[in-house]
């Protein structure tokens, strides 16, 4: 049998093979346009949260600001929308104090020498020692979050 053209079945299965593949290639480009979003908007988040840590204030601690509140003092803003867009993102900022390390301190003293990130069980300050390379280090964690997204930085403090 001479055969010249495709049969009707052939070419409802090749349809329907393409028909997936291009189903199967929507689905990626969709996945991949909310997956640039949400990077997006991540970064975006991150550059905005780095204004309150930038320019920590000590009274704006466990309280809800917008972002005008944390720049205001340090800069003469002049745009409206500039100053419109700051008032209007605001911004939850905590900062704790997560751990305490004292590398040289006494055997007496409270805080915990063998783990970095051991919780505070002692007192704020530590006993001064007689010797004068007495350091602490004071880790802080920084909680920056909004309505969607929230972010941590660790500060380290010498004293």
């Amino acid at each position: 049998m001479n055969r010249n053209a495709f049969t009707l079945i052939e070419v409802l299965v090749s349809v329907a093979i393409l028909a997936v593949v291009a189903t199967g290639l929507f689905q990626i480009s969709m996945n991949s346009k909310n997956n640039f979003a949400f990077l997006e908007q991540k970064a975006r988040f991150d550059r905005l949260s780095s204004i309150p840590v930038m320019h920590n204030n000590e009274k704006y601690h466990h309280k809800e600001k917008t972002l005008f509140d944390f720049l205001r003092a340090d800069y003469e803003i002049k745009k409206d929308e500039i100053r419109q867009f700051l008032k209007k993102e605001k911004i939850s900022y905590e900062e704790e104090e997560y751990a305490k390390f004292a590398p040289f301190a006494e055997s007496g003293d409270e805080t915990d020498q063998n783990s970095l990130f051991a919780e505070d069980t002692g007192d704020e300050e530590s006993t001064p020692s007689s010797q004068a390379a007495d350091i602490t280090l004071i880790f802080d964690k920084i909680t920056v979050s909004d309505k969607h997204n929230a972010t941590y930085v660790y500060k380290i403090k010498i004293q």
